[in-house]
């Protein structure tokens, strides 16, 4: 009985925003403040380290080499640490490399209400490899990963996979993506196996208004909305995430976004800072009300 609560609890109180799902469903929530600022997106426009997480295509873009480092403060306690990192492989595949573990800290565990029975904690990991490869304006992209989860004394392992498509338009000035993420199993958890919160994303970014210097065609203002689409088939439940973001002389950026059909949040912003090599991100998530305060996601990323 007492197991059964631990998973029901975990599920409440742990995992990120999408508690009413699986114990995975940290695999839902993105790694970096950019995207998580741009309301959960970044299918069609995600590349470097970030790419293993939101589409392996993203890998296949010349020239790539970085290493990527993300803290996020969640619900409760919950804290994830994400390490990625993203390497070209000639001018057409790069490869991708990562590990996620979100942790919950000291939860109480309860069979009634009343006095805890005392306290218990979870932790997730996903860890593995990304591959991308462009086929001229089309790139595509594969990922195989390592899955744990670990809750109170119960524990499991598993594998899955994604694959994902990008591709653009007009020079550029528009983007598409697409990928199909989280398919595989896991083992049973003490007596019954996680489901896996199987997604399927598209979107496209848009980029429309630029001002450009007329002397070297230096940026100075740059701005773009993004809008995707996602369908979790676990939950049979689908969102849209919309995007705004500008950017001033290709250094500090701003950014909003919002999220449909999420009971806990609905709204997001951010800020960038890309100084040299150094890409510097934060994003600030508001729960609703009864979820105390909001959520801090601090990003680092450079570029060799």
């Amino acid at each position: 009985m007492k197991r059964i609560l631990f998973l029901a609890i975990i599920c409440v109180a742990s995992v990120p925003s999408y508690s009413q799902d699986s114990g995975l469903a940290f695999l839902r929530l993105g790694p970096d403040a950019k995207s998580l600022a741009l309301g959960d997106a970044g299918v069609a426009s995600s590349e470097g380290a970030y790419a293993t997480y939101w589409n392996p295509a993203g890998l296949a873009r010349p020239g790539v080499r970085e290493v990527a480092f993300s803290h996020h403060i969640w619900i409760a306690d919950v804290r994830t640490l994400a390490l990625q990192g993203a390497f070209s492989i000639g001018d057409k595949m790069g490869l991708g490399l990562f590990i996620v573990a979100t942790g919950s800290g000291d939860l109480e565990a309860r069979n009634a209400p009343g006095e805890s029975d005392g306290f218990f904690n979870a932790q997730f990991v996903s860890t593995g490899i990304s591959l991308g490869r462009s086929f001229g304006r089309i790139r595509a992209g594969a990922t195989v990963k390592y899955l744990s989860e670990r809750i109170f004394t119960s524990s499991a392992n598993g594998y899955a996979f994604d694959f994902g498509l990008q591709t653009s338009f007009l020079s550029e000035s528009v983007l598409a993506g697409v990928t199909y993420s989280n398919i595989g199993k896991m083992n049973e958890l003490n007596v019954v196996a996680t489901k896996l919160p199987k997604l399927l994303r598209s979107g496209v970014e848009f980029f429309p208004f630029r001002i450009l210097t007329e002397s070297d065609g230096a940026q100075l203002l740059s701005t773009s909305i993004l809008i995707e689409y996602s369908r979790n088939f676990a939950t049979e439940e689908s969102q849209i995430h919309v995007g705004l973001s500008g950017e001033v002389l290709e250094t500090v950026s701003a950014r909003l976004g919002y999220l449909s059909n999420d009971a806990l949040r609905s709204f997001s912003a951010g800020i960038g800072l890309d100084i040299s090599n150094l890409l510097v991100d934060y994003a600030i998530i508001p729960f609703e009300n009864g979820f105390g305060g909001p959520a801090h996601i601090m990003t680092v990323a450079y570029s060799f």
